[in-house]
């Protein structure tokens, strides 16, 4: 089943459970990545790596794997067999001892990042007119042509932000404007994947602002995408990852 659900690459997070199958609260949350399936039930992942330093699980413990996927965030128990090498990567065999169990925690691997976007609030006056546009159909062509034209100029009002971590589900970011929850931004992001540029416009819902103690006149909003594509996302998902093994690549060096 595992094969079904999980894809090479996606991003895991390892905890340790007790001998009884329960979480140890005080063990540390280490982030790995799906390398292999194997035989047996057995999977390679990456060794964590903290700090810049190879973390060697130990040999024999059962840790819970959350792994994160285009389908959603699941969970498993797995038991560590061993350490090995594979060319210059450092590997761990690990064998799955429980199926995989979709869970309601955050959905999507959230990658601390910064990154240059614009956005601006999205009005309800803006909304207003755009559904009116959309959906009135008894407007004539003059009333039409006025409601784009205001429609034009609202989309002129860009502001310059940067983003301190992405998700495949939402982000956060920096700005001199002060935002508040539930306020509608429009948000412009370009990346690159697989060398192909995307430029993405997203609507997003402010969760929570709130004013930066450590730089005044700064807040720090955290939003959630609310009409993002599913291509857009996955391959926002695909950027995430990337940008991830790109870290984890120099953290090595």
């Amino acid at each position: 089943m595992l094969r079904e659900i999980v894809n090479i690459g996606d991003k895991i997070e390892l905890k340790q459970l007790e001998q009884k199958g329960r979480l140890i609260k005080s063990s540390k949350t280490y982030v790995s990545q799906m390398v292999d399936f194997m035989e047996d039930d057995n999977i390679s992942i990456a060794t964590p790596i903290k700090n810049g330093k190879i973390v060697l699980l130990e040999k024999w413990v059962n840790y819970r794997l959350y792994i994160y996927t285009i389908k959603g965030l699941y969970q498993c128990d797995c038991t560590m067999i061993q350490t090995y090498r594979e060319g210059k990567n450092v590997l761990a065999l690990v064998k799955v001892v429980s199926q995989p169990e979709k869970i309601q925690r955050r959905q999507y691997y959230r990658l601390e990042y910064v990154h240059d976007i614009e956005y601006r609030l999205v009005t309800e006056e803006e909304i207003k007119l755009e559904d009116k546009l959309l959906n009135d159909k008894g407007l004539d062509t003059e009333t039409s042509d006025i409601i784009r034209e205001n429609l034009t100029e609202m989309n002129k009002n860009w502001i310059q932000a940067s983003i301190t971590d992405l998700s495949g589900g939402g982000c956060r970011f920096n700005s001199e404007q002060e935002l508040k929850a539930g306020d509608k931004v429009r948000i412009k992001l370009d990346f690159i994947v697989k060398d192909l540029l995307k430029k993405l416009d997203i609507i997003a819902e402010v969760i929570a602002s709130e004013r930066r103690i450590d730089r005044s006149g700064v807040y720090e909003h955290r939003v959630e995408f609310s009409n993002i594509r599913k291509k857009d996302r996955e391959d926002l998902i695909k950027y995430i990852f990337e940008q991830e093994r790109r870290i984890r690549k120099n953290e090595k060096k």
